[in-house]
């Protein structure tokens, strides 16, 4: 019997869901709080970098979970349901599934549970341990074992996993999402068979 150790790592924002934060606007505020001109690109990290007063700081991210919570009540769960649906499989085949996301977890857990997953998800690592992706990565990576495959879709999350060494597929957008995840589950099972076969050699030799 093989038991598998593979862990599927799934972004929120425009992976799980659809972007429903004015990112540009959110972007533009945040940048008049604090008196920058900078791109803050991608934002959590850009902010938690940025050399300023905490105060500020503190300004800014409460703008930032204000626009994370106003988004909550524009989700409709009809649009998600394939997605939801495809990260029950993944569990039910006996996947591990790790949300990440620079939302902080008390705008993070709300859609999980809007999506009716929240059960069923290990774990959700959100920017309270810290919003540097590559970061949430090596957190995942040194805490489980196994295969890991990380579903995203921006540039910062490619880099990341690329940084991290972590199997990495990209979505346009959260309809593709479905299809994603049948992909992961096809590279943690070749990897997974991968191994049994050189356990086997040996084992033979």
């Amino acid at each position: 019997m093989i038991v598998l150790d593979c862990t599927l790592i799934v972004d929120i924002d425009g992976t799980l869901i659809p972007i429903l934060v004015d990112f540009d606007d959110l972007r533009r505020r945040v940048r008049s709080v604090l008196g920058v001109d900078e791109s803050l690109r991608p934002l959590g990290e850009s902010l938690y970098k940025l050399r300023v007063d905490e105060s500020l700081k503190k300004q800014a991210w409460r703008i930032i979970e204000e626009a994370e919570l106003e988004s909550i009540k524009v989700l409709n769960n009809t649009d998600t349901e394939e997605n939801s649906e495809a990260i029950k499989r993944a569990v039910s085949a006996g996947f591990r599934v790790v949300i990440v996301t620079t939302r902080s977890y008390i705008t993070a857990r709300p859609i999980l549970e809007k999506l009716g997953i929240i059960d069923i998800v290990d774990e959700i690592v959100t920017r309270d341990y810290t919003p540097i992706r590559a970061d949430q990565l090596r957190y995942i990576t040194g805490k489980y074992r196994g295969q890991f495959v990380f579903i995203g879709d921006t540039d910062y999350d490619e880099i990341a996993a690329r940084e991290v060494n972590v199997n990495f597929i990209r979505v346009k957008n959260y309809k593709e999402l479905p299809r994603a995840v049948e992909s992961s589950m096809q590279i943690c099972l070749k990897s997974v068979e991968y191994s049994v076969d050189l356990n086997t050699e040996r084992t033979i030799s």
